[in-house]
């Protein structure tokens, strides 16, 4: 018993002659390959690089050719028609025609147209001439005024005017109460027939109350017209007007 068994264990360790085999064809076929291999990779760096040829193009020609144009169709014209002869026509000139008998009209004998009556003409009647109409002389136009006479007229006016002015003036209780008074020149126009055109103070007094109360009394107006002798325009005249407490 003792000798039997450990022959067994060295047998079950040994490896079986079918597996060795083909360990050693593996192993063989792995060495081949790797020398197949190793010997491609020097073949290939020994060897010089084997240039490529370039495919040979081919060249086709072509030639352009004009074909000639068919020529146009000729259409035959159509003859002319035969035109026929005119037929000759022969002109026979007419008879001469018979003469007629003349007839001889007597004239009729003339009417003498009756007389126009006679108007009877009745003489125009004669027109009356008017009377002719008396020559009216305008009267002589009176001599002209000398300066003297203007001024003594032009006086006599201002005479009949500054009393109207007067008459027409205001004292301002402010003058009365103070006892003051004062002196105004007014200059003014007036027309032929009275009426006052424009007023206007040329020197006036310090106090204003005298300019007002002396153009206001102008300005109220009520003048008479020119006298007949004055000249017939517009005048202008300058007038010192006083106010005071006793200009009344």
């Amino acid at each position: 018993m003792t000798t039997t068994m450990p022959r067994i264990a060295n047998n079950a360790l040994m490896p079986e002659p079918k597996e060795r085999h083909f360990k050693y064809a593996v192993g063989g076929a792995v060495v081949v390959e790797a020398l197949l291999v190793l010997g491609l990779i020097w073949y290939g760096h020994s060897t010089p690089p084997v240039k490529a040829v370039k495919p040979k193009e081919h060249v086709i020609a072509v030639q352009m050719v004009t074909l000639p144009q068919p020529s146009p169709k000729v259409v035959p014209k159509p003859l002319p028609k035969p035109v026929p002869p005119k037929p000759v026509v022969h002109h026979v000139p007419p008879p001469p025609p018979r003469p007629h008998p003349k007839v001889v009209i007597p004239p009729k004998p003339a009417s003498t147209p009756p007389a126009p009556p006679v108007k009877q003409v009745t003489p125009p009647k004669p027109v009356p001439m008017p009377a002719p109409k008396p020559v009216v002389t305008p009267p002589p136009a009176p001599p002209p005024m000398s300066a003297q006479q203007t001024a003594s007229m032009m006086g006599r006016y201002v005479g009949m005017v500054r009393p109207i002015i007067q008459q027409s003036l205001r004292v301002p209780a402010e003058l009365r109460a103070m006892g003051l008074s004062g002196k105004a020149t007014v200059e003014f126009e007036i027309s032929p027939s009275g009426q006052l055109l424009w007023a206007k103070i040329i020197k006036p007094s310090p106090l204003g109350a005298v300019n007002r109360a002396a153009l206001a009394a102008i300005q109220k107006g009520g003048f008479p017209p020119f006298l007949k002798k004055m000249p017939k325009q517009n005048t202008v005249f300058q007038i010192d007007v006083k106010v005071g407490a006793g200009s009344n």
